[in-house]
Order: structure tokens, then C-alpha cells, then sequence
């Protein structure tokens, strides 16, 4: 059988890449036979799955890393990691990359937050490290990972807690940094253009069950604003529940 294309030969051929979540090497298999291109692997669905408990940085990278091997072990498909924070400072995250790089992952996902992670309905409190930190965390990552082709995703919160200019001018610092992808969603229709526009980087983007009608747009019409790859990262959670 001839190897599925890698995520960059995915993405090259602009069309538009959706992921589900996946939790284990069962639920990955199933994502493969339903027919996608790529997978996602969620630290949330990782932390309820295995702990019974909420997304709040509960899980270790070890423990990141030991399902990741045994989802890539188990397809062929592109697996895209959630590496949340990184696991600590530019210096742990450095060991992630490669520790997930080694494992098979095809791309990881850092984000901006603190540490602790703090609700993102919390007023009043700090949610995001420094611009300038999370640039470092960016560059490490780059400086880091062995084969070009791993992608280094960077998200940004900073469109919920600090607002539409401050997530374009981060967005811009990390892909300037080096990051291959920027994920951040835009909450209107108008602000997914403006993102695209100003950003000026392949987009990544969250799909949760009515993300896409409250933008009222389709899958398609998102490739157009600018979105390479969606993520819908609780998809096999759900259908499990179901």
C-alpha cells in the first residue's frame, strides 16, 4: 500500500485538512477508516478519558507522549499533537518537541497560556504569558524539531482576553518566530477575514459543534478565509458518549 500524504502535501494541495480528535489507538483507527486525511490527538480528551477529570493541566507530557506512540503506531494517517503550554518553560518545551517528534507525531500545537491554566470565563485574572515569552517558546520549538517537515502550530487566547489587535499582533510575532500554522477563530465572519489578512499565515481553527453556523459558513468557505486545517477535537469523545 502507498503511504498517505504527509500533512505538508495535505496542506500544499490547498485544500482545506479536517482532523477529529482522537483519545486512544481505538478511537484513531476509527477516525482513519471513516476516511480523514488527519487526526488530532486532544490533552483534553486525554484528561477525561484516562483521569475522569476537566482540562485544567492535569496531564504530564510523559503521559501525552505514551498514547501518542500508541496512536501512531497504530495508522498511517498524520497526527497532529496537542502539546498544550509545552509543559513548562522554553527549555521543557524543547524536550517535547522531541520527545513527540520521536513518537510520530506529524505537528504539535503550543499555546499561549499560563501556568497554571486558568477558565477562560474567569474575569479579572491573568490568562496569557507574555508576548515576548511565548515568541521564545516559538523560537525554541523551531530550533528544536529534526525533520523540517514537523509543524509547529502556535495558538493564541489573546482574541478572548485581550481582544481582536492584540491576537493580529501576536499572531504575527509567532509566525515571524518561525510557527508554520497560527491557531486562532475568529468569532465573527468579519473577524475570520481580518485574521487571515492580517496575520498572514496559514490558519488553524477549532470546530466545535456549531462553530461553523455561527460564522455561517461551510467547510469550503472556510479555505477561502484563510483556514488550512480545522480541528474538531472531542469528536470521537462525543461519538463514544453517544
Amino acid at each position: 500500500m502507498n503511504a498517505p500524504p504527509t500533512l505538508n502535501q495535505q496542506l500544499a494541495d490547498e485544500r482545506i485538512v479536517v482532523a477529529p480528535g482522537v483519545f486512544d489507538a481505538l478511537s484513531v483507527l476509527l477516525v482513519e477508516r471513516a476516511g480523514f486525511s488527519a487526526a488530532y490527538l486532544s490533552g483534553a480528551s486525554i484528561a477525561y478519558t484516562r483521569f475522569g477529570r476537566p482540562d485544567i493541566g492535569l496531564v504530564g507530557m510523559s503521559e501525552v507522549a505514551d498514547t501518542l506512540a500508541l496512536v501512531t503506531d497504530r495508522v498511517d494517517i498524520p497526527v497532529i499533537v496537542d502539546a498544550d503550554t509545552g509543559f513548562g518553560n522554553a527549555l521543557n518545551l524543547i524536550r517535547t518537541v522531541r520527545t513527540f517528534e520521536r513518537a510520530g507525531a506529524a505537528a504539535i500545537e503550543i499555546e499561549d497560556q499560563i501556568v497554571p491554566k486558568r477558565a477562560h470565563h474567569h474575569k479579572g485574572v491573568e490568562h496569557l504569558v507574555s508576548l515576548d515569552a511565548m515568541v521564545d517558546k516559538v523560537k525554541a520549538a523551531v530550533a528544536a524539531r529534526e525533520d523540517v517537515d514537523f509543524m509547529i502550530i502556535a495558538r493564541t487566547g489573546a482574541i478572548r482576553n485581550e481582544g481582536l489587535p492584540q491576537a493580529i499582533e501576536r499572531g504575527r510575532s509567532y509566525r515571524d518566530a518561525g510557527a508554520d500554522m497560527i491557531l486562532v477563530g475568529g468569532r465573527t465572519r468579519e473577524e475570520a477575514e481580518l485574521l487571515h489578512k492580517e496575520i498572514g499565515a496559514p490558519l488553524v481553527t477549532f470546530v466545535m459543534p456549531g462553530t461553523l453556523e455561527r460564522l455561517n459558513i461551510t467547510f469550503k468557505e472556510a479555505a477561502k478565509l484563510g483556514y488550512s486545517l480545522l480541528l474538531e477535537p472531542h469528536a470521537a469523545l462525543i461519538a463514544s458518549f453517544r
